[in-house]
């Protein structure tokens, strides 16, 4: 063989070993972009198809109204929201906002409300600090969301209106549990002017 030859298969080689080599990890979407493109409007999803199927006492859910669309759309908003919260609960380290980013109310953070006391919820750069300050209380509810979310995917497939309640009905206080903890808040801020 050839000292060409051999140079053409070394560097061939070293290409392919290249490309089978650890990948750089994608990085983790922020939490701002998380909660308005991903959590937001599969919850409401999940709330704006569960709002319809009430039964007639109001006390549960009727399968009868749940179209075969929308069991295909609760899983997919399912899905969307536990592999999200699941890639929060797993990353090594969230960024709340990314360049140009700005979260809901951080206009409004401190500011007097108009009902007369101060909105209480918090800037992005308090969020990060309260999330770098107990990384694993983040993890963890985002992981009871990620569970949420799994729910609602068994529900679907199974297209049981019961397990699709339970999950929906209380899936406002999963999301407040992480609110509460790390915006400092579960209310709406005022719209900015």
């Amino acid at each position: 063989m050839s000292k060409q030859a051999g140079a053409i298969l070394l560097a061939w080689g070293l290409l392919a070993l290249w490309g089978c080599g650890p990948k750089a990890a994608a990085p983790t979407p922020t939490v701002n972009e998380s909660m308005t493109q991903v959590m937001a409007p599969n919850a409401q999803t999940i709330w704006d198809i569960t709002s319809g199927a009430f039964n007639d006492k109001g006390d549960g859910l009727a399968a009868s109204k749940i179209s075969a669309k929308d069991w295909a759309d609760l899983e997919v908003a399912g899905r969307q929201l536990r592999d999200r919260a699941q890639l929060l609960a797993e990353a090594h380290r969230v960024t709340v906002v990314g360049p140009g980013e700005v979260i809901m109310g951080e206009h409004a953070a401190g500011a007097p409300s108009p009902i007369g006391h101060e909105w209480d919820a918090a800037s992005a750069k308090q969020v990060q600090a309260m999330i770098d300050a107990k990384p694993a209380l983040f993890a963890q509810r985002a992981k009871v969301l990620a569970d949420a979310g799994a729910t609602t995917i068994k529900a679907a497939q199974a297209k049981d209106a019961a397990m699709l309640y339970g999950v929906s009905s209380n899936l406002d206080e999963v999301c407040d549990g992480c609110h509460q903890k790390f915006w400092g808040t579960d209310e709406p801020p005022p719209f900015p002017h």
